[in-house]
């Protein structure tokens, strides 16, 4: 079995946020958002040739080094930071996330479909 494309990664997790959200599961979509987001940005980064060495930090880089350059119409760097950190909130700290949940899905959302038109 080969590996699912990030692109596919991308929307699968997207639409597992979606199913915690409606089943009030906040934690869980927000780790389905990040990794959906962090796998937009390995589509474009790999796209472009931009290393991010598996690096959460990387990852953020590049989505501003992307649209800086014009490929994203959008800065998704804070986006991904932001999710990082939230994640680490819920996961390791028990924390509420500091976000507006629904607002950051839109976002992912917007950024997974620039990933598909992209393609």
């Amino acid at each position: 079995m080969s590996p699912k494309s990030k692109l596919e990664l991308a929307r699968q997790h997207l639409e597992t946020a979606r199913d915690d959200l409606d089943g009030d599961r906040t934690g869980e979509a927000i780790n389905a958002l990040f990794y959906s987001a962090e796998a937009a940005i390995d589509f474009f980064a790999g796209k472009h040739s931009i290393d991010t060495q598996r690096k959460h930090y990387l990852k953020a880089q590049a989505a501003g080094t992307l649209h800086a350059k014009g490929v994203l119409t959008a800065d998704y760097s804070s986006l991904l930071e932001a999710l990082n950190e939230a994640r680490k909130a819920v996961w390791y700290g028990g924390e509420d996330p500091a976000m507006d949940v629904e607002a950051t899905y839109t976002e992912v959302e917007a950024f997974v479909e620039a990933a598909e038109r992209e393609s």
